[in-house]
């Protein structure tokens, strides 16, 4: 090839950018010119969302490079507003748009890299294009947002995907009211439904309103804008304004027009240096098929990893004419969510079965570093895995911190074909504030070496035990506080027991063994394996099991979302739970899935205004057998109010231990008020016990005030008394005044 080729790249962003300045370096003799169709080159697409939300404050931080820096530094000819029409091969000519100018002209080349990326899926849909429907690809999509944003109450955000859930979450950092619509029954598909739980659960905990398991069919408009989405079931989610955010489509019809080969998935046809099926052709970044490390077919993963490096390679290919193969692409991807994070490494069980693939799994619930050094937090991590060969097929993790250390190590093992076996043997970083001696990922190894071994042998999380013998190894209070999702036959016999009373159980039935998290189980198992016992380990234990088993509102301390979870071997390291509480825009949706909606306040404050469907049981009449007489036998949670949470507070102490699932609505019924939640009330009501505290806390004071000044001054001792009394009802959440007025006649 010519030592001074024509470069010309059709894209600016990450893969085209990166091939331009690639070329660059490795060939200073060459012509390089990058055509981007919209107005800026070379941006952070990926922080978009966090400058929506105000995490990024400055907008020009996401301009990694612009067209000044291009020409000054790489001598490259970057031409923004300018988008490529059709590719004449014949010439070798690309037909160009100068939108700024409003002309046409054809621009030569040598060698032709196509990095268009890929757009938002939009459907077909009434009221689609209504104004205030927006996706998030590039600046002036994020623009458009923000400059909205003002007159904005509420946004419906539909996908739940990576780019669904980043907006969700930072448009509620903005104090508006976010409201979640995904069609398949989790969020975050690509994930295992357990791993992906704990998410659904910390969107809920921070007041997204979550709708899953329906689509949509339109965009509700008034006058032109966009005022709801309009839900499959026929339900409507008011918005001012809808973000749509359900994947892309490639960029291909430039390669289609120019007779490229393209795959079923609609990616640009690519062989191992991204020529296309014409060799003075490449194509790079979302519009393009890379191998899959999964599958080790072609296929197109829209990730900006993937597409800076093979346009880096790309580049070189086509300056210089040899460049080392593209790598294989493994879908590496995180996310943030709140508090946690999560994230995989290449298959998920789901997609391993999918293929056919003899996959196995196993969960690991633990620390990020070592439990005695402050900071410690829960992570959960899931280890794909081939049956047979151990060969690691994935990850997953979700956690509070540690998650991406994992996820790049099981990422790098991927690259290199690694095993279970190389995993149990890898020498990781180690000390307190950054790990543990048997790293969670050790552990994993160790676990699956035990299944593939018959050492301890493994069963799914979601694993149907009715026909098993179960053996649950936990204390007493841990089954209450968790009990066993799908095993109410189980016998309890905490692990410390097991020996001495391995003649409770019956050796010619297949038994299961858990217990909180996943280690006493493991040690429970290798005593009843040689005791005679076909015993199997249940992977990720009771915690993770109530996770693939999920009740759609289960946010009970036990299984929070960040994990109030104990962290076998570190001893003694409790995470501390995010509460147990329930955010009031998910009330009613969680109340018409079947939860009992449990008011505990006085009957006369319950008849002066209370949600609608809540049924009354003030907090003295508050049992376990009384709450089940009104669950009439449901298994699905109650939901507790009162004023503002302090008696709800109290009656969910009542009933812990008891196996009822419960969850304070924060706030109470003055917050459900607020969120916009039906109030009805009836004829006959008083004002709430909290107003009449004030009352008489107010009247007290205000009498020994008076009667120390004008009678005695021993009586302000009252005023202090009533004061004291209102500091520790604040500090503790416990107000005695407020009991006594409770049972007040008046209250009754």
């Amino acid at each position: 090839m010519s030592n001074s080729p024509r470069i010309l790249i059709v894209g600016g962003v990450a893969g085209g950018a990166s091939a331009a300045t690639r070329a660059r370096r490795m060939n200073e003799n060459a012509s390089i010119v990058m055509l981007e169709k919209d107005a800026h080159v070379s941006f952070a697409n990926c922080g978009l969302p966090y400058h929506i939300g105000g995490a990024i404050q400055d907008r020009a931080k996401l301009l990694v490079a612009k067209p000044e820096l291009f020409k000054k530094r790489f001598n490259i000819d970057v031409r923004v507003r300018h988008e490529a029409l059709a590719v004449d091969r014949a010439k070798k000519t690309v037909r160009i748009r100068d939108h700024a100018a409003g002309t046409e002209y054809d621009e030569p080349y040598d060698r032709l890299i196509l990095a268009p990326g890929a757009a938002p899926l939009v459907p077909d849909v009434p009221g689609v294009r209504a104004k205030g429907v927006h996706s998030l690809r590039n600046i002036e999509d994020m623009d458009r947002i923000m400059s909205r944003l003002a007159s904005v109450r509420k946004v419906a955000v539909v996908g739940a995907g990576f780019i669904g859930l980043e907006v969700a979450e930072q448009l509620k950092e903005r104090g508006l009211e976010v409201t979640l619509v995904e069609k398949s029954g989790q969020v975050l598909p690509p994930l295992d439904g357990e791993i992906a739980e704990p998410l659904r659960r910390e969107l809920l905990r921070n007041g997204i309103r979550l709708i899953s398991g329906t689509g949509f069919t339109a965009i509700r408009e008034d006058a032109g804008a966009a005022t709801g989405v309009v839900l499959e079931n026929g339900a409507t989610v008011d918005a001012d304004m809808v973000i749509l955010g359900l994947g892309v489509r490639p960029y291909n019809q430039l390669a289609v027009a120019a007779g490229l080969g393209v795959g079923p998935t609609g990616g640009i046809q690519t062989d191992e240096f991204q020529r296309t099926s014409d060799p003075d052709i490449y194509a790079v970044g979302d519009a393009a098929e890379y191998r899959l490390g999964t599958t080790g077919q072609r296929g197109r993963v829209p990730l900006a990893g993937i597409a800076n490096r093979t346009g880096r390679l790309a580049g070189e290919h086509a300056a210089t004419g040899k460049s080392a193969p593209a790598p294989a692409a493994w879908g590496t991807a995180v996310i943030k969510v709140f508090g946690l994070g999560a994230g995989i490494a290449g298959d998920s069980m789901k997609s391993a079965l999918k293929r056919g693939v003899a996959a196995r799994a196993v969960h690991i619930t633990a620390n990020h570093h070592a439990g005695y050094y402050p900071g410690a937090k829960s992570m959960t991590l899931k280890l794909v895995y081939e049956a047979g060969t151990g060969r690691i097929l994935g990850a997953q993790a979700v956690g509070a911190a540690g998650i991406d250390k994992r996820l790049d190590v099981v990422a790098s093992f991927l690259h290199f074909g690694g095993t279970v076996r190389d995993l149990a043997q890898v020498d990781l970083a180690y000390a307190p504030p950054f790990g543990s001696a048997k790293d969670p990922l050790h552990m994993a190894a160790f676990a699956a070496l035990n299944d593939l071994d018959g050492v301890a042998p493994v069963l799914q999380p979601d694993a149907d035990l009715s026909g098993h013998q179960v053996v649950d190894l936990r204390e007493a209070d841990e089954c209450a506080e968790l009990p066993l999702a799908d095993a109410k036959h189980a016998r309890n016999i905490p692990l410390n027991t097991l020996r001495e009373r391995l003649g409770e159980l019956d050796k010619s039935r297949p038994t299961a063994v858990l217990c909180h998290s996943g280690l006493r189980a493991h040690v429970g198992t290798r005593i009843l394996r040689q005791h005679g016992f076909d015993a199997a380990n249940v992977s990720g234990a009771a915690y993770v099991r109530d996770l693939a088993l999920r009740r759609p509102s289960d946010l009970a301390p036990s299984a929070p979302a960040c994990g109030t979870v104990k962290a076998c071997g570190a001893p003694g390291a409790t995470i501390a739970a995010g509460g147990d509480e329930l955010h009031p825009v998910n009330v009613m949706a969680e109340a018409s899935s079947g939860a009992l909606l449990l008011d505990v306040r006085s009957p006369a404050e319950f008849r002066s205004g209370r949600v609608r469907g809540a049924v009354n049981l003030p907090l003295e009449k508050v049992t376990p057998d009384a709450v089940r007489a009104l669950a009439g036998g449901s298994a699905s949670p109650v939901l507790l109010l009162c004023a503002s949470g302090g008696r709800a507070t109290a009656a969910a102490g009542k009933l812990k231990g008891s196996g009822l699932r419960t969850l304070v609505v924060a706030g109470g019924t003055n917050s459900c008020r607020q969120a916009g939640l039906p109030i009805e009330k009836d004829a006959g009501g008083v004002i709430s016990v909290e107003r009449q505290v004030r009352i008489a806390a107010g009247a007290m004071v205000f009498t020994g005030v008076m009667l120390g000044t004008f009678v005695n001054p021993w009586f302000y001792g009252l005023s202090g008394f009533v004061g004291c009394g209102l500091v520790f009802a604040g500090v503790t959440d416990w107000c005695g005044m407020g009991l006594l007025l409770a049972r007040a006649p008046w209250n009754r």
